[in-house]
């Protein structure tokens, strides 16, 4: 297959190797939480052309951003989301890193070591502290970011926030 069945998953930019693990799997998110599917059949059609979309330098929700991708050899298990910088909006709800977990992934520690590995990423790129955000009822989400050493900063209109120190 070309890959190391034993090897760890690894953050990495955006690559046609996982397309159609990535498909199902965001299909299932999608489906999940109601949300429309059609860029899905979009992305199907050319995927290469959705990989270059992601895999460079961009700009999202006002600020430079950097897309990766959590995977192992064809498997792909979710997004990192990287915000260089913050805007009010974000400081609010978003923070500097993004993360989601696709369905039947979850639940096995993928989030916490992708959260790591942002964190690694980000601290490699010269930032010193990271806000990471999460709904106030996500309990998963608040015991990964406790666990790479986010530190409660507050909480309000169901939304907590940390700092974590690189």
């Amino acid at each position: 297959a070309g890959w190391d069945a034993g090897a760890v998953p690894r953050l990495d930019f955006p690559t046609t190797a996982v397309r159609d693990s990535f498909l199902a799997g965001e299909r299932a998110m999608c489906e999940e939480e109601g949300a429309p599917t059609a860029w899905l059949d979009e992305a199907a059609a050319d995927f290469g052309r959705l990989v270059a979309s992601r895999s460079g330098p961009r700009r999202r929700w006002g600020v430079p951003v950097t897309e990766l991708w959590y995977v192992r050899g064809p498997d792909y298990y979710g997004t990192v989301m990287i915000r260089h910088e913050l805007t009010s909006a974000l400081r609010h709800d978003g923070g500097n890193v993004g993360y989601h977990v696709v369905p039947g992934y979850r639940r096995q520690g993928h989030a916490t070591a992708m959260l790591a590995a942002a964190c690694d990423r980000c601290r490699a790129d010269g930032m010193a502290r990271l806000l990471v955000t999460c709904r106030t009822d996500n309990v998963a989400s608040r015991r990964v970011i406790e666990a790479n050493g986010g530190v409660l900063d507050n909480q309000d209109i169901g939304i907590c926030r940390f700092w974590i120190t690189l």
